[in-house]
């Protein structure tokens, strides 16, 4: 595997930390390692580092390895990284059940042999690249998602154009007139609501986090700054994105604008890159 995979150990001796650090050097030098001798400073490298697998020491004061694994699983941004633990004192059958049902994806005791960490290595890096070509699955989901709602919005404005051209070839035929505005409601009601809830459905399962953390760091945003938000982060251009929320460009821009003011991003800073870390 050639990716530069990011690995963080932790322990709060640091002899232990120089043991790992020697056995991946050496089996696997194109691996970017990490250290933290404290869980506590672990989750936070977890958090803003994009780890791709975490090896622990389980007694560690503070935090123990234990506890780091359940507040990992506990944030979305995080719950999907390996954590292997290692232990020279939890060494019972009933501590592998504690490590495993806790949220650890591995085990090892010490003293820890070079073979048998790359071992254990390999298969969380594996369990890693399943985890990104499904990401990327989903993501190609979206993808299809997002131009099917822009199409059927698209399809429905061009629609609505033409019953509202029929409307006043027809004016003076109450009963017709009636029958055209009918439609006309049931055309706005099912583009508002029905495709955007499938849409919205699609993107959680994607990017489950966003809107929490998007709506608990920024407060201020109304429901339909949020959904421009969205669509910003994917990329959409204010056409589409018009077509899909039903407005006028003018009316994107304003609240592209008011996205700006409110998430308090300068103007030389690309709004969809500064949505994306979020």
């Amino acid at each position: 595997m050639t990716n530069r995979y990011k690995i963080l150990i932790v322990d709060d001796l640091p002899e232990n930390i120089q043991t790992l650090t020697r056995c991946y050097e050496t089996l696997h030098p194109e691996y970017i390692l990490y250290q933290a001798t404290s869980g506590k400073a672990a989750l936070e490298l977890a958090g803003t580092m994009k780890i791709d697998l975490i090896v622990s020491d389980w007694d560690m004061p503070g935090m123990s390895g234990i506890d780091l694994v359940r507040a990992l699983k506990a944030d979305d941004s995080t719950a999907h990284i390996p954590i292997i633990i290692v232990t020279g004192v939890m060494l019972s059958s009933a501590d592998l059940d504690i490590a495993l049902s806790a949220g650890a994806y591995d085990y090892l005791r010490k003293p820890v042999e070079y073979t048998e960490l790359a071992a254990r290595t390999h298969a969380a890096i594996h369990y890693v690249e399943m985890h990104r070509k499904e990401l990327a699955d989903k993501n190609l989901e979206l993808t299809q998602k997002t131009m099917l709602l822009t199409r059927n919005n698209q399809f429905n404005l061009e629609i609505v154009r033409n019953l509202k051209q029929l409307e006043i070839l027809v004016d003076g035929q109450p009963e017709a007139q009636s029958i055209i505005r009918e439609i006309l409601d049931d055309l706005d009601r099912q583009s508002r609501e029905s495709n955007w809830g499938h849409f919205e459905m699609a993107f959680h399962n994607v990017h489950p986090e966003f809107c929490k953390n998007i709506i608990t760091t920024f407060p201020g945003l109304t429901p339909g700054e949020l959904r421009q938000c969205i669509l910003i982060r994917l990329g959409m251009n204010s056409k589409d994105m018009a077509s899909v929320l039903h407005q006028s460009h003018d009316s994107i821009r304003v609240t592209r604008f008011r996205i700006r003011r409110k998430l308090r991003v300068d103007n030389d800073i690309n709004l969809q890159t500064f949505l994306c870390q979020i």
